[in-house]
């Protein structure tokens, strides 16, 4: 199908971008003809299912709508997890093909566009030359050819006006599904309870940070925390009162830290602050403000209006020095707040080797 013309020659789309085309649209439609939440694995699911790229995916998929009806978020997370995500690569690529295909349909929107000019030009010269054609060349002969080459290139015009609104359509739609994507990654990266970064995205800026470090021989703390007793406090107040904890303590961290600092859920009551151009006397004193703070709390349970008493956390801090990989800031770290947990709680241990060596 000629979609296009530039100068004497036709662009067509290929059928690589045709498939993708087609395929595309069938994604969209499967969306929202089974009202799915526009996620990432959502939309490769549905993307293997109309390309049926993988006969197990369309089995499952075919399997589960007759079972339901439809496709619940924990069935498409459980599809995708088993049939599509084989490698960490893979899953980025389901993440990344809207925004793919949205580069490939961007530049067969240009070449619309520029067919759009070519043919209003390609008219004014016709109707240009049918005027100043001589009149000793048979007139009604010329007008005839010149007649039936605008009647063509006419019906060029309006079936690449029709393309084009289609791409536009396409185009719009695809903006506004990258859109969703792109909150759903955003979302995916943050622990439900605290709002903070969850651990997946704690990985992410570690490895970056240590990075740009490394490259511009500049500080870079790490700090695990702990909340104190914390499973006392769950057993004795009940598994809402320690969420309510654990709300609050991500609070006042949050409220510490600033620029490309990054606070974090790191699993259950430990939580973890990427700091980076921060050595550990100054992570020593962000991290005091933070233990005070919480000391001084006055933490109640809002329906019955008891108080919970006296809530305190435990704080390691390494920091970076030549030839320091992720494993080991980490490992530092934990060693530290494994140190200060048992030399009584309520406390922050620092890794003055890691001082030394820096």
């Amino acid at each position: 199908m000629t979609e296009t013309t530039s100068g004497n020659k036709p662009v067509e789309m290929s059928k690589k971008d045709k498939k993708a085309f087609e395929l595309a649209n069938q994604a969209f439609e499967l969306i929202g003809q089974h009202q799915t939440p526009p996620y990432p694995s959502t939309y490769a699911l549905w993307y293997a299912y109309a390309a049926k790229s993988n006969q197990e995916v369309v089995e499952k998929v075919d399997e589960t709508i007759e079972k339901t009806g439809t496709l619940s978020v924990y069935e498409i997370g459980q599809i995708h997890d088993t049939y599509l995500s084989a490698n960490e690569l893979e899953k980025q690529r389901n993440q990344e093909i809207g925004q793919d295909f949205e580069k490939e349909l961007a530049g067969v929107m240009k070449l619309v566009q520029k067919s759009l000019s070519n043919n209003d030009q390609y008219s004014s010269s016709l109707n240009e030359a049918q005027e100043l054609l001589p009149d000793a060349v048979s007139p009604e002969m010329v007008g005839e050819i010149v007649t039936k080459l605008l009647d063509q290139n006419r019906e060029m015009k309006t079936m690449t006006e029709e393309l084009n609104d289609g791409l536009h359509k396409s185009q719009s739609q695809i903006h506004e599904l990258n859109t969703q994507l792109a909150e759903a990654r955003e979302e995916s990266m943050r622990d439900g309870l605290t709002l903070l970064a969850n651990r997946r995205a704690f990985d992410e800026k570690l490895a970056q940070e240590i990075e740009t470090a490394s490259q511009n021989g500049t500080d870079l703390s790490l700090v695990l925390a702990d909340i104190d007793h914390f499973k006392r406090v769950n057993d004795s107040f009940g598994h809402q009162v320690g969420d309510g904890i654990l709300q609050t303590f991500a609070s006042l961290i949050s409220k510490s830290i600033k620029g490309r600092d990054m606070a974090a859920r790191y699993g259950g009551e430990e939580f973890a602050l990427i700091l980076p151009q921060t050595n550990l006397n100054e992570a020593f004193q962000l991290v005091e403000k933070i233990r005070l703070d919480l000391e001084a709390s006055k933490l109640v349970i809002k329906s019955t209006g008891q108080s919970v008493g006296t809530v305190t956390s435990s704080f390691g801090i390494s920091m970076m020095h030549p030839g320091t990989d992720a494993e080991k800031l980490i490992r530092r770290a934990d060693q530290k707040l494994y140190d200060a947990k048992n030399n009584g709680r309520n406390r922050i241990e620092m890794d003055l080797e890691a001082m030394a060596a820096a």
